[in-house]
This record gives C-alpha cells, sequence and structure tokens, in this order.
C-alpha cells in the first residue's frame, strides 16, 4: 500500500474579499515525538475569498505520494442571520408573523445539508414543535417559524429569540459530527418597558414609561380591522400608593405596530407621591396583571414582567406666623416678631404658580399688629380667608369668611375644610400645599405646610426652603439678613402695594395650569381600587386623619352667588363694612417692655400652662421634634405687647398640636405596623404596606377643650359647657353684637328673608332658635308685638343666621317694618334684641335704627310705594303728586 503524505491548509490567515488574491503557503506536516505537528516543508499556493466560499489555486506537490487536503465538514463562515417578524396575510385574510433563520451558505451547493434548532433565552424549547430539530436541505438556506409555532406562549415569549444552525455533508445524515454549530444573533420577543428602571423623586415631573411589544398583536379572524384587535394591559400598584399613573389600564393594539423600528408602543405616566414622611427612597411593586387578549392567543394569559421602580422621598416643610405676629420661617426653629400693618407675601413658589398673601391690623393701643387675612393662590385658583371686615363690630368678635376670589370653581382636589364650630379653616391643594387658619377673637393664626416641589424654591417671609437655616430671612431684594427677634427691614420688603394683593386682584391666568395638574391614579387591582383624581398625587397624612367637615361645594356655591347678580340673602364680603387700614408705612419698631418682672413671671407661667393644654403635650415633648420654648416665648411677647391681654392664650395649645403633627408625621419611627381590622386612621405607602398613626396625633382635638377632656379626638366637655371646645358657658345666655349687614333690608336688592348675627358664647345645639318680634300697629287702638320663633342656623363661633317670615312690606301693606331678633341655644335663655330693619327704597330711606324718611317725588299711599305721576291702579283718574300730597292720591 502506497502511504499518503497531506498537505494541510493553510498556515497564515485567509484573506478578505477586498484582498484578491494572495499568497500563502500549503504545509507538509511533521510530528513531534510529542505529536506536536510541525511544517516540515512549504509549497506555495495562492487564495482569493469570493465571499460565501474560497478558491484555491494549487501548485504540483514534490512526489506522487503527497495530497492536498481540507476540512472533512462544510463550514459556514459567519454566523446565521435572524430575520423578522415579518408579517404575512394568509390567502384566507388571516394576518400571521414569522421568523427566518438566513443560513449563509453558497445556494448552488446541494450537496450539504443543515440542521436547524430554534432557541430561546439561548436553550431549546421545552414543549413541541419547538423543541424538535429541522433540517434544511437541496438549495433551500432558510427556516422560518411562524407565530403559531410560539403556542404554548409561556415558554417562547419575553424570551431572546435565536437559531442555531450546523451544516453536514451527504450522506452523513447520521454522522454526529459535522461542521461548527453557529449561533444566530438574537431578538427578544415579547414585553419590555423604558427606562427598565424608572426612578422618580417627589419634587420632580411624571416620569413617562413606555410599554413595548416587539412583536405585532394579531387577531387570529379573517381580514380582522387593526383597531379591534387589543390586548389589555392593567397595571398594579399594589397598596402603598407610593406611586401613582397617569392611566391603570393601557391597550395595545394592532394599529400600534411599526414595521420599520419594528416595536408597538403604549404609554404611561408615573409620578411618586407626595406622601410627606421622610422615609427615603423605597422599590415599589409595580406590576402589570396576566394579559387579556381572547382573540389574539399569542398575548392571552401571558404575564409581563415587573417594572421597577424607585421613588425618592423630598423634604417638605412648614412655617407658621401667629399672634402679635411671631412667626417662624421654614429652615428654623426660632421666630422672630414682626408688628407692621399692612399687606405681605407670606410665601410663593419661584418654580411654579404658588402664593400666599397675608394682612395684618393693628390690634391693640400698644401697636402690635394681627394677621386678619389670608389669600392663597395656587394655580388659577385663588381662595380668601378674611376677617378684617369686622373692624365694624369695633374688634368684639372677628368674624371669618371663606370664599373663592377666582373666576371659576376650584380646580378638582382642592378641598377647602372647617372644623365644627368654625375656628379651624384648611385648605389642601392639589399638589400638597396644606393652609391652615385659626381664628382667635382678634387675630388669625396661619401655618403653611409647601410639598417637596418647592424645595429651594420659596420666598417670602416664610423664608427660602433648603434645609439652610442662615439664609431665611432673604428679602425681596436679595439681601440676606441677620437673624434677629424683630428684623422690621426684612418683613417690610415684602410689602405688597396698595391694591396689587390676592385681596385686590386676580393674577394673570396661567393656561397650563390644568394641563400641568393632570389627574393620577391609584391603581390597586387586588381590592378593586382603581381611583383616578388629581390630589392622588399627594398624600399629606393630615388629611387623611382629618375629621373636620368638608366645605368646599358650599364654598364654591357661595362665591358664584357673590361674582352674580343673583337676588340673594347670602352674606358676602361685599356687604360687610370693610374699613381696611394699609397701614403707616412710615411707622417705627414697636419696642415695649415689661412694667415688672413680676409680670413677666406670671405670663411665662401662663403660657406654659396653656402649652401643657395640649391633649399630646407629653409625647410631643418626649419626642424632642418641638421646641417647647420657642412656643412659650412667643405667647409671652404676645402678653408683653398687649400688657397681658389672655386672649392670645387660646392660640398656645393649637400652635402646639399643629406643630407636634406636622413633625411627628413626618417622621416614619412613629408609624407602626397596622392589622388590616384596625379602626384607627391609617396611612399606607411603599412596600412597608398599611402603616398606622400614633394614637396620640390621630386622636387630637382639633381645638384645646377649655372645659372639658379631649377623647378619641372629641371633647367631652364639663357640666353646663358645649360646642366643639367647651367654651360656651349654658348658664350664660348667648352673646348679640349686631347685624353682619350694618344697614336695613331693601327689599328692592334683597329677598329680606334671611339675617346673619354676629354672636358669641354660642354653639351648634339641636336648641338653637331666633326669637322674631314685630311690632303690629292697630291705630285708633295701639299696637302689639307679635312674637314668633323660627330655627336658629350655626354658621360658625362667631355667627348665625335666623330665618325672617314675609313681612308687611313684602305684602305692600307698609313701606318698612322694624323687628328684634334675638337668640337662644335651648329656647329658655335669649340673648339682647338686635334690630332689623325691612323697608322699600322705591320711596322710603330708612337707617338700621328704623328711622324712616320719605324720599322726594315718591308717594306713601296705603302702606305702597307710589312713584310721582304713577296712576293709582284701581282708579285711573287719581295719581301719585308730592307736591300736593304724599301720603293720598290727587285727583287729576
Amino acid at each position: 500500500m502506497v502511504a499518503l503524505i497531506f498537505l494541510a491548509l493553510i498556515t497564515g490567515t485567509h484573506p478578505t474579499v477586498a484582498d484578491g488574491i494572495v499568497s500563502r503557503k500549503a504545509c507538509v506536516p511533521n510530528f513531534t515525538e510529542e505529536y506536536k505537528p510541525c511544517c516540515r516543508r512549504e509549497i506555495d499556493i495562492r487564495v482569493k475569498n469570493c465571499g460565501a466560499y474560497f478558491v484555491y489555486q494549487l501548485n504540483k506537490t514534490h512526489i506522487c505520494e503527497e495530497v492536498y487536503c481540507s476540512a472533512k465538514y462544510p463550514s459556514l463562515l459567519r454566523r446565521p442571520k435572524l430575520r423578522g417578524p415579518k408579517i404575512l396575510k394568509t390567502a384566507q385574510g388571516v394576518e400571521e408573523f414569522r421568523f427566518g433563520c438566513h443560513i449563509p451558505y453558497p445556494a448552488h451547493d446541494a450537496d450539504v445539508f443543515f440542521m436547524v434548532r430554534w432557541l430561546f433565552d439561548g436553550k431549546p424549547s421545552p414543549v413541541a414543535p419547538m423543541s424538535q430539530i429541522y433540517y434544511v436541505n437541496g438549495t433551500s438556506r432558510v427556516h422560518y417559524m411562524k407565530d403559531i409555532h410560539m403556542l404554548p406562549a409561556a415558554y417562547h415569549m419575553n424570551k431572546h429569540v435565536s437559531c442555531s444552525v450546523q451544516p453536514f455533508f451527504y450522506p452523513q445524515w447520521s454522522n454526529p459530527h459535522g461542521g461548527k454549530l453557529w449561533e444566530s444573533n438574537s431578538y427578544f420577543a415579547g414585553i419590555q418597558f423604558n427606562p427598565p428602571v424608572v426612578r422618580v423623586e417627589e419634587k420632580m415631573q411624571a416620569v413617562k414609561v413606555k410599554v413595548i411589544s416587539t412583536i405585532p398583536v394579531l387577531c387570529k379572524i379573517p381580514n380582522a380591522d387593526p383597531s379591534k384587535c387589543v390586548v389589555d394591559f392593567n397595571l398594579d400598584l399594589g397598596e402603598g400608593n407610593e406611586v401613582v399613573a397617569e392611566e391603570c389600564s393601557l391597550q395595545l393594539t394592532r394599529a400600534h405596530w411599526r414595521d420599520r423600528r419594528k416595536r408597538a408602543t403604549v404609554s404611561t405616566k408615573l409620578l411618586s407621591v407626595r406622601d410627606f414622611v421622610s422615609d427615603g427612597t423605597k422599590n415599589v411593586s409595580a406590576v402589570f396583571q396576566k394579559l387579556s387578549a381572547v382573540q389574539a392567543p399569542l398575548f392571552h394569559q401571558l404575564q409581563p414582567p415587573d417594572i421597577r421602580v424607585e421613588s425618592s422621598s423630598d423634604a417638605t416643610a412648614m412655617c407658621s406666623c401667629t399672634g402679635d405676629p411671631h412667626c417662624t420661617p421654614f429652615d428654623r426653629k426660632e421666630t422672630f416678631h414682626m408688628y407692621s400693618v399692612g399687606e405681605f407675601v407670606l410665601a410663593k413658589s419661584t418654580s411654579r404658580p404658588f402664593e400666599v398673601h397675608m394682612r395684618t391690623w393693628k390690634c391693640n393701643s400698644r401697636g402690635a399688629s394681627c394677621i386678619c387675612g389670608v389669600a392663597a393662590r395656587e394655580g388659577n385658583d385663588v381662595i380668601l380667608i378674611d376677617g378684617c371686615h369686622s373692624v365694624g363690630l369695633k374688634m368684639k368678635q372677628m368674624r371669618v369668611t371663606t370664599h373663592v376670589k377666582s373666576n371659576s370653581q376650584l380646580a378638582a382636589g382642592t378641598r377647602i375644610k372647617r372644623n365644627k364650630d368654625g375656628r379651624i379653616i384648611e385648605v389642601f391643594f392639589t399638589s400638597g400645599a396644606y393652609l391652615k387658619v385659626l381664628s382667635n377673637r382678634r387675630s388669625l393664626g396661619v401655618y403653611l405646610t409647601v410639598p417637596s416641589d418647592d424645595f429651594e424654591n420659596t420666598a417670602g417671609i416664610c423664608g427660602v426652603f433648603n434645609g439652610n437655616g442662615s439664609d431665611d430671612l432673604t428679602g425681596s431684594d436679595g439681601v440676606k439678613h441677620r437673624f434677629e427677634r424683630i428684623p422690621y427691614v426684612f418683613t417690610e420688603s415684602w410689602r405688597i402695594q396698595k391694591g396689587h394683593s390676592l385681596f385686590d386682584q386676580l393674577p394673570p391666568p396661567e393656561p397650563s395650569a390644568s394641563t400641568n395638574n393632570p389627574a393620577f391614579c391609584q391603581c390597586n387591582r387586588r381590592t378593586g381600587n382603581i381611583d383616578c383624581r388629581p390630589e392622588n398625587r399627594q398624600r399629606n397624612p393630615v388629611r387623611k386623619i382629618n375629621r373636620n367637615k368638608d366645605i368646599t361645594d358650599e364654598v364654591n356655591r357661595k362665591s358664584r352667588l357673590r361674582r352674580s347678580t343673583t337676588f340673594t340673602d347670602t352674606a358676602t364680603d361685599s356687604d360687610m363694612t370693610y374699613n381696611y387700614d394699609y397701614g403707616d408705612l412710615n411707622a417705627t419698631a414697636v419696642n415695649v417692655k415689661w412694667s415688672s418682672s413680676a409680670q413677666m413671671k406670671a405670663a411665662i407661667k401662663l403660657c406654659t400652662d396653656a402649652a401643657k393644654a395640649s391633649s399630646a403635650f407629653t409625647p410631643c415633648e418626649k419626642s424632642g421634634l418641638v421646641n417647647v420654648q420657642e412656643i412659650v416665648d412667643g405667647c409671652v411677647d404676645d402678653m408683653k405687647i398687649t400688657n397681658g391681654d389672655k386672649t392670645y392664650l387660646d392660640s398656645v395649645a393649637s400652635t402646639f398640636d399643629t406643630i407636634c403633627q406636622e413633625e411627628i408625621l413626618k417622621d416614619p419611627k412613629y408609624y407602626t405596623a397596622q392589622p388590616d381590622e384596625a379602626s384607627d386612621p391609617t396611612v399606607t405607602w411603599g412596600t412597608t404596606g398599611t402603616m398606622g398613626i400614633p394614637s396620640f396625633i390621630s386622636n387630637m382635638c382639633s381645638t384645646p377643650c377649655k372645659n372639658g377632656t379631649c377623647v378619641n379626638g372629641a371633647c367631652v366637655c364639663d357640666k353646663n359647657c358645649v360646642g366643639d371646645d367647651c367654651s360656651v358657658d349654658t348658664t350664660k345666655p348667648p352673646i348679640a353684637f349686631g347685624l353682619t349687614r350694618s344697614d336695613a333690608c331693601d327689599i328692592r336688592t334683597r329677598p329680606c328673608r334671611l339675617v346673619f348675627l354676629v354672636m358669641g358664647n354660642v354653639a351648634d345645639t339641636p336648641g338653637l332658635w331666633c326669637r322674631v318680634k314685630e311690632r303690629v300697629n292697630l291705630g285708633p287702638f295701639g299696637g302689639v308685638l307679635r312674637m314668633f320663633r323660627t330655627k336658629g342656623h350655626f354658621q360658625s363661633y362667631a355667627e348665625v343666621s335666623c330665618e325672617i317670615p314675609e313681612s308687611p312690606v313684602h305684602k305692600g301693606l307698609k313701606t318698612s317694618s322694624t323687628y328684634q331678633i334675638s337668640v337662644s341655644s335651648d329656647g329658655t335663655t335669649w340673648s339682647s334684641d338686635v334690630t332689623f330693619v325691612v323697608y322699600d327704597s322705591l320711596c322710603q330711606i330708612c337707617g338700621a335704627d328704623g328711622t324712616c324718611t320719605l324720599k322726594s317725588r315718591t308717594c306713601s299711599i296705603n302702606g305702597k310705594c307710589y312713584a310721582a305721576g304713577e296712576h293709582n291702579p284701581v282708579n285711573r283718574g287719581s295719581m301719585c303728586i308730592p307736591s300736593l300730597t304724599a301720603s293720598d292720591w290727587s285727583s287729576t
């Protein structure tokens, strides 16, 4: 037998197509003792790359026993190419898509075959038909996988699809060895998200999240309408409500498919809820339920992957101005005092349409000022809480009204609440900003909490909210003032020019206010809670535990009446005696000293005891989160400048409660795990589930109980005391200070069937009654008092309204009528009488005391008014001629 010597091809590398024809060496091998091949001799050859194959020019071997040899199996020179998905339509009109595994091998060579296998995430499928091996032979160089082959979807969707190819020469069908196995490029087939990890912060705007399907939604019905091939994506954000979505349900259709990009996309927006709790960064469970798409079987019951969401908490802060007033800015726990009278910017945002203005007035003879009104604006909403019209009552009782100054109803999600006796007004804005106003006899206490949106974006008397207390006293001109107890120059820099505050004029409308504040949804599929409201973007725990009455609709209605020409008895600010003093711009700073050290010590004790009257004093003081001394010092300053007026003691416990509540609710360590069956108010957030608010906070009374005990959030009053704060002594009658409308009531401008009285020592009791006394003239027989009762309507601690029956003036029997009205809390003990006059202004001019005079060129005949020249309705031959007589008809 002749032994053959093989020449191995090839030493060096193969050329590229661009190299053209190159020279290489063929090697005659020799083996060392260690069986390591080496090149014993070389022969020159030439090689050209023809793209799909190589061409060799071989020289004659040196001896006959030498032959050239190549690989034992066919080889692919590059990876197979996966293409698709490509949409086709069958002869029956049913759409389908397919992937193609394209094999890069010359098509004319029929002596090869290829073993093809479909892979999912690099592994063979465990189920038929995709688990089997496919053979491609002859001149075919592509194998297709149809969408129907990917069923069941659980094994093949949401995976990277690829194909593997191994070539063989005939007739080696059964040979386990072939050429090198190549895997194609891969294509993710399923649902994915962009961005893959969603990072949201409380102070950020909503983040857009795209839901992407890399395969088209195809309905398996002939000639299906592309808009009707629908896959429902139902988002579940769990119970925490740490994140809310613009939409909880999305629909992906065939019409969304873009063949060039190989994508079908729908989107929603995720927003981090402003929860007012400093609880750091949390991982949020954001998942989709299994898909529902009966007519698109590849998607039906498919489980999309979860969305990874990281939610970061940002700071919030509260500013307060109470008493004379003394103010605590956002970043400091120390208070300063302002004694100026006028209008000032309490706080405003430099990044969004939000601001709060306040009015102060002189409230005692020693030069102190008090807050009498607050105007707040967010977006296009402007809300006034105003007691400055109480001047006409000589400061005996502050009557506070609340109305919407803006021209349309409040934005959805903005809510106004009032406690039972009307001393507390709260405004919850959609952004999460929270305004609390507590009314005292002579002043308002104002507490403003701003959301994380305003971090590093505030200015005004409340300071710069940025966590740095050193720049809180930054003036309107940008000058940073040093901290002092009476920063007169600083506070004056925030004075508003007369006529330019929110009390006097509306700001220019914000066209984008509604679009910047869209509704967001709590998506809790487990409980079926799909709640889409604008206020869902914030979850202030104060709002969660609030027990006060929602008066938003009532305020909206009254404000519409105020802006309209409706014939109504409803009292509005325009009806009040409003003699607001804008202040003396040249006034000097107030500097009052104690008359004696004993008076100062007495004030300190009174103020300390007032703080301890808080139902939450012990746990709040123990927490260390409340600066008790600053609160007491503010009260002491009130008493110093008012020469010991104890009226200001009423607000000390309320200030303590408000600050304590704010600080405790921001600190997550005070929240505890809450069982599902618990009845206490709760808040929820993050992955921690339902968390309970401390009972001493959730059961805090809205105002201190003056003559009673706070039990579970309500005052249990001592004997003979009633009212929300037990301040009304039932052994004493109510006090009637006068009418809110000090003028007589003209039937030509009002119905005069409802009268509002400014009251003291009155509560919302079942026995609240009004007594109306009317003097009836019996001519020569004199007169008698007609007396009757009507139901009293409690408006607030300072106001009661009484219904008045139809008067003789309404009936045309008299041109004026005088009533005496009193109020009782029990139907037995009555207040003093208040005079109420009803008249017809056609012929009368009447004062509030019932004194009336006849107008010129008018007649008063048989109790009716007639203008000069007006004919007798029953006798055309007579008319009103005042020059002849104003009390009877004159013949013509």
